[in-house]
């Protein structure tokens, strides 16, 4: 599955992954809902279904009492 498979809610959700740092910065659900003007279920939706589609440009790991992730 490629970007031009995804939802728009999925490509504005990777899109907000490849534009900020969230292996640095801890990721915030409430920020990026606020953010992309989506509701934070709708977030979880699309990290699933981008952790899912899109292995191989997502990367979820927990450190530091904070989710990370990395996309490219």
């Amino acid at each position: 599955m490629g970007l031009s498979d995804l939802t728009s809610a999925d490509k504005k959700v990777y899109e907000y992954l490849k534009a900020n740092d969230f292996v640095e910065k801890a990721w915030s659900t409430k920020k990026a809902a606020t953010a992309l003007k989506m509701k934070e279920d709708e977030v979880y939706d699309s990290l699933s279904n981008l952790a899912e589609y899109m292995r191989n440009n997502i990367h979820i790991h927990y450190r530091d009492g904070s989710i990370r992730i990395g996309a490219n």
